[in-house]
């Protein structure tokens, strides 16, 4: 019996399937949103202590956002050819070396390494986080899933100060706080590796290119 004459999953098992899909990237997305705001809400706490100029924090900003452009727009190659799964882990520890080195900074070329981290673990998202929704999520629930998607980036946009700042001022350092979230990146990271069979795309890339190879086959033996 080859796969193609294999019973369908139930529709309870395969909404289940989808559920873990779609949370994962949800989460996954709302952590990228989360890092575009590592920085932004101390910077009061950054010129304190290191007398930064506005002119520096907005560079911060800017090269945060210049690299994840640029990488996002090399990010769909390097999905294309390596998947992925692969490719939303090494994000998540990119985001994870970002927090470490914003919390081990000691002036301003320490923030601007964390926001160039930062902004590099924001590239991939989008092309990564589709491509898994497009070949994981069956077609009923993929408007669905892409809601999710959406949602739960402002989700992260509206933790990130509240989180930071929270453990910042509870802790009276801000250090404790870019700690924390290079924690909850690492918290995510094993979250996804543990349901990575949600998210593994290979599976659906292997039968279209197989399905790629076989037409002009089939085509020509017509």
């Amino acid at each position: 019996m080859d796969e193609r004459t294999l019973p369908a999953a139930p529709d309870a098992a395969r909404a289940r399937q989808d559920a873990t899909t779609i949370t994962l990237i949800g989460v996954a997305h709302g952590t990228s949103h989360f890092f575009h705001l590592l920085l932004p809400p101390l910077f009061p706490a950054f010129i304190g202590e290191f007398g930064l100029s506005y002119s520096e924090l907005g560079l911060l900003v800017t090269a945060f956002f210049v690299i994840s452009g640029i990488g996002q727009a090399l990010a769909g190659f390097v999905v294309d050819r390596i998947g992925a799964r692969p490719v939303l882990f090494a994000a998540m520890l990119l985001f994870a070396s970002a927090a470490l080195a914003a919390s081990a900074a000691q002036g301003f070329g320490g923030l601007l390494l964390a926001a160039c981290l930062a902004g590099l673990g924001n590239a991939p998202f989008h092309p990564a986080d589709f491509t898994v929704l497009n070949h994981r999520v069956s077609a009923p629930r993929l408007g669905h899933a892409f809601s999710v998607h959406g949602i739960s980036g402002n989700l992260g946009w509206a933790a990130a100060p509240v989180f930071l700042i929270g453990i910042a001022s509870a802790s009276g350092s801000w250090r404790w706080a870019t700690a924390a979230a290079s924690l909850w990146a690492l918290l995510v990271l094993a979250a996804l590796v543990a349901g990575r069979a949600a998210i593994d795309d290979r599976q659906a890339r292997a039968t279209r290119h197989a399905a790629g190879a076989a037409g002009p086959e089939a085509h020509a033996l017509a």
